[in-house]
């Protein structure tokens, strides 16, 4: 495989397809800040901070493995509908260790109105990322010497860089319906990579990165006085390729009284052409723990074993507390 061939094909598969580790999560509904820079300050609390780790392809190659956090407020600085927030992700791909590290600032404004009832947030999230590849992994034909493949000699290839640095550019729109705390319907829509930074390690210019537009539907609603039913959609569009994840949560709520929560979640999903995917989660107060396995089924079965990837998620909402009833009095000396 001759060297321009082989990073063509690592650049599709780790920066732009469906399979790629760059701001690509299974649970899309517990990443906000990689849904849409509208879902900045979208959220019933004063702070909240998150945090990702996601590792697959484990059985095919090295591990593509992704670390992503961030944290964001609500009414910033006592302006109402002000959102402001940052977020940041690392992401390591195949034997190239094409490493990406992301970050960025973001800003939202929300208008609500009918009592708060309905609400409409725009939002962008402006900052830069690192590239970085190493070669020496990577294999040239070169090093075939007529009989096999001999990684003492030279590659014969001269490339022009290692790393690049580029300037992103997002923005989004969120619609809110929330009429009740355990009623929700959601309506994101995202925006990426509207600067379209030329991607290169080669004495060129470099291709441009096509814009990703996300879509995405999250709902819930009650079903008795302690489940409720939690489904929703996500679909991308990058360049020719496209991704569709659609399924549902199942939340059973153990307790929910005086700001002390405890609840179980639990779904599947289904993503178009590539995987399966299972949800488990636990609510505990200001706290939501979730992980999630993919199961593949696409063309690259016979190498992955069906194996996936995994993904823990985990997410802290700041509030203020109602306060709890005293359940006894106390009574003056003298009566």
């Amino acid at each position: 495989m001759t060297k321009r061939t082989a990073l063509l094909l690592m650049m599709l598969t780790t920066l732009v397809t469906a399979r790629g580790q760059d701001i690509h999560f299974s649970q899309f509904f517990n990443t906000p800040y990689a849904l849409t820079p509208a879902s900045i300050g979208v959220f019933d609390g004063q702070y909240r901070m998150g945090g990702v780790f996601r590792q697959q392809w484990r059985a095919v190659t090295q591990p593509y493995r992704t670390f992503g956090a961030g944290g964001d407020m609500a009414d910033a600085f006592g302006v109402k509908g002000l959102g402001l927030g940052t977020w940041l992700y690392n992401d390591r791909a195949g034997d190239s260790r094409l490493n990406t590290f992301h970050f960025d600032l973001g800003a939202s404004w929300t208008q609500r109105w009918n009592g708060g009832t309905h609400s409409l947030t725009g939002g962008v999230q402006t900052g830069l990322s690192a590239i970085h590849i190493d070669y020496r992994d990577l294999a040239f034909d070169n090093q075939y010497n007529g009989f096999y493949y001999d990684p003492s000699l030279p590659t014969g290839e001269g490339f022009a860089r290692d790393a690049l640095t580029r300037f992103d550019l997002h923005a989004g729109a969120l619609y809110r319906y929330h009429p009740a705390p355990r009623e929700l319907v959601q309506v994101g829509l995202g925006l990426f990579n509207l600067t379209r930074p030329r991607i290169g390690f080669f004495n060129t210019e470099g291709e441009p990165l096509d814009g990703r537009t996300t879509f995405s539907v999250l709902t819930q609603f009650p079903v008795s006085g302690r489940v409720d039913v939690m489904p929703m959609l996500q679909y991308m569009a990058q360049g020719p390729f496209r991704e569709l994840d659609i399924g549902g949560n199942v939340r059973y709520i153990l307790t929910d009284r005086y700001g002390v929560l405890r609840a179980l979640q639990g779904g599947v999903f289904w993503r178009a052409e590539d995987a399966g995917y299972v949800f488990a989660g636990f609510e505990r107060d200001d706290w939501t723990f979730g992980m999630s396995y993919d199961i593949n089924f696409s063309d690259l079965v016979p190498a992955s074993r069906n194996r996936g990837g995994i993904e823990f998620t985990l997410v802290r909402i700041l509030r203020k507390r109602p306060a709890v009833p005293a359940r006894f009095k106390a009574c003056p000396d003298l009566l």
